[in-house]
């Protein structure tokens, strides 16, 4: 099987790395594979994991780059080319319109965000040229559904953790500038609108009324950053809640906590809880994405309502106060996680569905 991985991000997150975790695990199981990006991009430059990979440079520069979709369709029937994966929303069209142009190939596309597609015709062909949508969360999926996609065409393929990096050695507490004896809280994510950091900085004041001497350590960058820096400050929370910017080391930190807190409002799957919750730190989240189906409220941790500072707070201190049953149900998420969530298991299931949309 040739199977060509298409990712026109200029940066490395979360998609692109559960896109290279596949990539190792096809070339490990003996199947060329093709990855194409933009010239200097991380995904096309990341040598993933020594992987054999066949490199292609493109220029993607929009969704309807006709010249780069006519590349890549010479590419695809010089070459053979039996999957074309897109990991992206540019790059799910470049690659339903490269299929076009050369007659072959089957077209999938990994869908990591919860919101529903826009509507009009050029959108519902968009969505519903790929031959299949794989799915990191049953949410994603109903959204799908919603929209009108075929069950033919849709499949739930949970993203992965990687289970060795969530279990590293937790940060010294002295290294984040926190006392040992400190309530801990921590969260990482990029600092954008979905994320939610506000939610958490406003259920912070309500947290310390409980616990005076709570820390929160936030692990990410982004163009909010200014902002929530303002808000900080507005609410004298400064020696309260530290911004660390983005950490290669955010497992660490996150194994430092006391509580890991997921406050988005929109995700596809969430893949920080997996990483809490694989390293054994309890988790307070709220219902976005695929939350629901890692957090399992009064088994694996708190799963409160979106946008709601009061809700998310009760679940810290709920957290913070009843210790004993918040490390059980860490335990609990972590044997859920290596049951489900594992690398391995993410490659064989979208092996699996390969075959079965070319068989």
């Amino acid at each position: 099987m040739i199977v060509l991985h298409l990712d026109e991000q200029q940066d490395w997150r979360g998609g692109e790395q559960q896109a290279s975790w596949l990539i190792q695990g096809l070339a490990k199981a003996g199947h060329t594979v093709i990855v194409a990006g933009k010239p200097g991009c991380a995904f096309l430059e990341s040598d993933h994991g020594g992987a054999p990979v066949e490199r292609l440079a493109l220029p993607l520069r929009a969704e309807w780059d006709l010249w780069s979709a006519g590349r890549l369709a010479r590419i695809v029937r010089d070459r053979g080319v039996d999957i074309l994966h897109a990991h992206t929303s540019h790059a799910h069209m470049i690659a339903c319109l490269a299929r076009r142009f050369a007659r072959r190939g089957k077209v999938v596309v990994s869908r990591r965000v919860s919101f529903p597609p826009r509507r009009g015709p050029l959108n519902r062909w968009k969505y519903l040229a790929p031959d299949l949508f794989l799915s990191v969360s049953r949410k994603v999926d109903e959204v799908l559904a919603a929209y009108g996609m075929p069950a033919a065409k849709r499949a739930v393929v949970h993203s992965a953790v990687d289970i060795p990096r969530a279990e590293a050695d937790p940060l010294p507490r002295r290294e984040l500038g926190v006392p040992e004896d400190a309530p801990l809280l921590a969260t990482a994510g990029a600092l954008v609108g979905h994320k939610d950091h506000n939610n958490l900085v406003d259920a912070m004041p309500l947290v310390l009324a409980q616990f005076p001497d709570a820390r929160l350590v936030i692990a990410g960058e982004g163009r909010l950053r200014r902002r929530l820096e303002t808000k900080t400050a507005a609410l004298g929370l400064r020696d309260r809640i530290t911004l660390l910017g983005r950490r290669e080391d955010a497992p660490r930190i996150i194994r430092a906590a006391d509580v890991y807190v997921s406050s988005s409002w929109s995700e596809g799957l969430g893949t920080s809880i997996l990483e809490a919750l694989a390293g054994g730190t309890p988790v307070v989240a709220t219902m976005a994405g695929g939350a629901a189906e890692m957090v399992l409220p009064g088994e694996t941790g708190w799963l409160v309502p979106c946008r709601d500072p009061e809700a998310l707070a009760d679940g810290i201190v709920s957290s913070l106060r009843h210790r004993e049953q918040a490390r059980a149900m860490a335990a609990r998420g972590r044997a859920l996680v290596l049951e489900r969530f594992s690398v391995e298991r993410m490659v064989e299931e979208t092996m699996r569905a390969y075959e079965r949309l070319l068989h």
